[in-house]
């Protein structure tokens, strides 16, 4: 069986800047952005421009209040929909305390995919009944770890992670509840994780099957959920129902080959950055409705789990980076920043949008540049930016850094930028520059001025 979907995995409008009229309304697609009267851009009422003058460094500028509310509507939207429902927030999208800490005590439960990331949602707070374990390949540290904490869910991928999981329980004398993770069976162009995957195990050709008779025949655990995760950065409604399609057929086909009803369904996270969805006319409730309709025909009732990562976090972070340069060089014009892409990693499903801290006068010219840093590679923070000609093309806000940006860090080439921090009031540092020297000290051995 193949369900068929659009197929571009990202939407090309959002790969490339904000429209001039986008960025001088952009309160209208982020609430916290306004450009007051003289034309400069605040942050929850902070002077952006200024903010970064007075720093002297490029800046990430976590938002708490925004990561709470980011939660709060993908939440609602699910749990309008699905009695019971729980968010699970994917701890790998940002590691940083303070936003898992927010997402803890808003209601959150913590999904993690290795032992770290495990201490990570423990030592924040996290109850070990709120925890999904996921993971392939898993050490038999994390076995034991994930069932020594007793977590409430561990997600298995192959059969070799099975036995390593009974193995541990045997050893700690308890029982795992456990769900199996599944590739649906779904057209594959523009899909993240397709058939023969190092993720998922396979509906089609029968082994997903052999691993869920497995499981079944396994007595240290409970075979209590279905999992799949197949698509990042979703903003095409199409594509998701052919993927939640696919998870509802695996639901109904085990139930009739295995007599099994699933008591969880989970079905990962993979949404767009929420402003990003807004900027298309979207939001988390279309997606909600779409599962709503599709996982209606498994035929039982289920409690359904969702693992957003990059809606939580995205745009709950902006970066404040100073121009260094102009480049023109055949029909391209080039914006390089201070910050690098050592932190905001330059990937081709990835755009971090810029905004002009100060809005030029009306009469000013705007182009389109290419903005990058200056590594010796092609990397680009964001293409076809159109930004001011002249001075307040020096001074940019970036978009969309929150997510896999601070947990995806290199320490090379240039310094990182400072991380500070603001849930609604005052704005502190989280990360400075003592903190990135000893890194370098730790790491490399060297005293670096910063």
């Amino acid at each position: 069986m193949a369900i068929a979907h659009d197929a571009t995995r990202v939407r090309a409008r959002d790969l490339i800047g904000l429209e001039q009229q986008e960025i001088v309304a952009v309160d209208g697609l982020l609430d916290y952005l306004r450009y007051d009267e003289q034309g400069r851009l605040r942050v929850q009422g902070h002077d952006a421009h200024a903010l970064l003058a007075e720093a002297g460094a490029p800046l990430i500028w976590y938002l708490g209040d925004r990561v709470r509310d980011n939660y709060r509507t993908i939440d609602s939207a699910y749990r309008a929909h699905f009695p019971g429902h729980r968010t699970f927030a994917a701890v790998k999208s940002c590691y940083l305390r303070e936003c898992l800490t927010v997402l803890h005590g808003a209601g959150a439960g913590a999904e993690v995919m290795s032992g770290l990331e495990l201490q990570i949602a423990l030592q924040t707070g996290f109850d070990p009944a709120d925890i999904v374990s996921n993971g392939v390949g898993r050490s038999e540290a994390y076995a034991d770890a994930t069932v020594a904490a007793g977590v409430g869910l561990t997600v298995v991928d192959c059969l070799e992670d099975l036995r390593r999981l009974a193995a541990a329980c045997r050893r700690h004398g308890v029982r795992a509840r456990i769900g199996l993770r599944v590739t649906p069976p779904v057209d594959h162009e523009g899909i993240y994780i397709t058939p023969s995957s190092k993720l998922g195990v396979d509906w089609e050709g029968g082994a997903f099957l052999r691993l869920a008779r497995a499981a079944l025949d396994t007595p240290e655990v409970d075979v209590v959920a279905l999992h799949a995760h197949q698509v990042t950065h979703c903003s095409q409604p199409a594509k998701y129902r052919a993927v939640v399609a696919g998870v509802a057929h695996v639901a109904r086909e085990v139930r009739r080959e295995l007599g099994l009803r699933f008591e969880i369904v989970d079905i990962g996270g993979g949404l767009e950055t929420r402003f990003l969805l807004r900027r298309s006319g979207l939001g988390a409730e279309d997606f909600a409705a779409i599962a709503k309709e599709e996982l209606d025909r498994i035929g039982y009732p289920f409690r359904l789990h969702i693992e957003p990562g990059r809606f939580l976090t995205a745009d709950a972070a902006v970066g404040l980076t100073g121009v260094s340069s102009e480049k023109h060089n055949g029909d391209r014009k080039y914006l390089v920043t201070e910050i690098g892409s050592n932190v905001l990693i330059d990937m081709p499903e990835v755009t971090y949008h810029p905004l002009p801290t100060e809005l030029p006068p009306a009469t000013a010219t705007w182009s389109a540049y290419d903005v990058g840093d200056s590594t010796c590679a092609p990397a680009l923070v964001c293409r076809t930016a159109v930004l001011p000609d002249g001075p307040q093309n020096r001074s940019l806000l970036l978009l969309n850094c929150g997510a896999y940006s601070t947990v995806f860090t290199q320490l090379w080439a240039f310094r990182l930028p400072r991380y500070v921090y603001s849930d609604g009031g005052a704005v502190r540092t989280v990360f400075d520059d003592d903190a990135q020297r000893a890194m370098y000290r730790a790491l490399y051995g060297y005293e670096i001025r910063l």
